[in-house]
């Protein structure tokens, strides 16, 4: 009889876009970090995952654990899973858990948002696939991104499941190490944990600074109390991510339990009516027309003043190179008193630009064109102000690992505009890609990004000693696959009545 506890622990993590055009697929996570196999798999120096927070807990020698690792990857947020890439997970997933031998528990980690054409619900398949291969009795702990559409199937498969307590997500790590401690004390038989969950129909887009505060921060507020509970073991709450177009779409509160099936299906009645009743106040404020944004931040005193994009987040799957805000800072880049840096991914321009000399003069099309629904390319002129490689530092930790790879990078100086070009998206263009070629973004007149979330985060954080940096932000209304007006997307699958799709709907938690 074995006297030692084996463990395995496996990421899989895609969070989808159905308005995204682009499928993802295995190149896709190759160049967001890899896909790690076996032994590779332990090797978490450096990284911001789960996987450094399931070792945290199970790898110590002390506590007689054998981690069995089987996978580890990621890719950045996109359209679609590829059926291709779906079969190849699968079929690894399966492979590394029949050469795994006996098992005692496994730690997953998935997102919650994953899906293809074919399959609705990614992660709730892949839970399905270690059922099918490793049995019912084999407690199965899932850690999720709080962006999950969390569904029956993956309630049904998991043995417990535990979501990120913030957004922006500055716990991963510590979920990861939040779920191996839940399933170490399952092991133990000192709980038997239970799970009680409220799906609301509900689907809003994230806020100005996630849940640091208003009605988001009251909330997960509310469901950390809750935690605090005798007999409850977690607590989580699930703002879904409203651009996937599935069937069981909608935010959900999830509560896990010491086999007190009553006092968790209360706490999420109580949770989900509470979200109910502020519903119209998570809804987004009105943005400015694009040309109206940037003659609002040419005007406005300090530095830098940040002009946003958020229909075109690459962190929310959306493609990253439409033009609509270049071109409007483009038409006014004359009346800006001050540099404007602005990033798009291209590829194509880089290859173009990278043999050319630095001081030339170039003239050729960017952006627009990995989705053409939202923008077409714009012609642009401009001097060759430095060519590099685009390995950048991850200040914010959203990639998961120390550095990002951007590809080869370039920078082309239009008159005051500074338009840097990658070979590759990049989640968040934070300041260290305009600092590697050579922009100090803090001291720019106006910054453009298509971020939320992270901006706050590398910009409106900063405390610098020049007191002339400023915290504003205008929000440009573009087009774009993660276009806050969810109503102007056509859902064809979610369930209706879904608010603020149907605004007048009425509903009520336990009826």
């Amino acid at each position: 009889m074995r006297s030692e506890l084996r463990i395995a622990i496996c990421r899989i993590n895609h969070e989808a876009n159905s308005f995204a055009t682009t499928e993802v697929n295995l190149p896709d996570f190759e160049k967001a970090g890899g896909i790690r196999m076996g032994e590779e798999v332990l090797s978490a120096k450096g990284r911001t995952n789960e996987i450094p927070g399931f070792l945290n807990v199970i790898g110590g020698a002390a506590q007689n654990i054998e981690v069995v690792p089987l996978l580890d990857t990621s890719s950045l947020a996109g359209g679609n899973l590829a059926a291709e890439a779906v079969h190849y997970f699968e079929e690894t997933l399966r492979r590394k858990l029949r050469e795994a031998g006996e098992l005692d528990g496994i730690c997953f980690a998935l997102h919650g948002a994953n899906t293809s054409a074919q399959i609705s619900d990614v992660d709730g398949y892949l839970l399905e696939v270690v059922r099918q291969e490793k049995g019912e009795a084999v407690p199965v702990a899932v850690a999720l991104d709080c962006h999950a559409v969390i569904t029956q199937k993956m309630v049904d498969l998991a043995s417990v499941i535990c979501g990120y307590h913030t957004t922006p997500h500055i716990d991963i790590v510590q979920t990861g190490e939040r779920t191996a401690h839940i399933l170490l004390r399952m092991l133990a038989g000192e709980i038997n944990p239970v799970m009680s969950w409220e799906s609301i129909p509900m689907i809003v887009t994230p806020p100005d600074d996630g849940m640091n505060s208003g009605p988001l921060k009251e909330v997960f507020d509310h469901a950390a109390r809750f935690r605090e509970i005798d007999g409850v073991v977690d607590c989580s709450l699930f703002p879904s991510n409203p651009w996937l177009d599935i069937p069981e779409q909608g935010w959900t509160v999830l509560a896990v339990t010491n086999d007190d099936k009553q006092l968790g299906d209360r706490l999420v009645q109580e949770i989900a009516n509470h979200i109910w009743e502020l519903r119209s106040s998570f809804l987004p404020e009105p943005m400015l027309p694009p040309a109206e944004a940037v003659r609002a931040a040419a005007s406005a005193p300090g530095h830098p003043i940040i002009v946003t994009d958020l229909a075109d987040n690459t962190g929310a799957g959306a493609p990253g190179d439409t033009t609509t805000l270049l071109r409007a800072l483009l038409d006014q880049k004359d009346t800006i008193d001050g540099l404007i840096p602005f990033h798009l991914p291209d590829a194509e321009a880089v290859e173009a630009i990278m043999p050319t000399d630095v001081g030339t003069t170039v003239t050729l099309a960017v952006g627009g064109k990995r989705d053409t629904r939202f923008g077409q390319p714009v012609s642009v002129t401009g001097e060759v102000l430095c060519v590099t490689d685009g390995a950048l530092e991850d200040t914010g930790g959203f990639g998961g690992v120390p550095t990002v790879d951007a590809g080869k990078m370039v920078c082309l100086g239009i008159d005051n505009v500074r338009l840097v070009l990658t070979e590759r998206i990049v989640f968040c263009p934070e300041p260290s890609l305009f600092r590697k070629v050579g922009i100090e973004p803090l001291k720019a007149k106006i910054v453009g990004l298509k971020k939320e979330l992270a901006f706050a985060a590398h910009f409106l954080g900063f405390k610098p000693t020049d007191d002339r940096v400023t915290n504003t932000v205008f929000k440009a209304d573009c087009p774009g696959a993660s276009c806050y007006d969810l109503r102007r997307f056509e859902y064809t699958r979610v369930p209706r009545p879904l608010y603020p799709l149907d605004p007048d709907m009425q509903w009520q938690a336990g009826k």
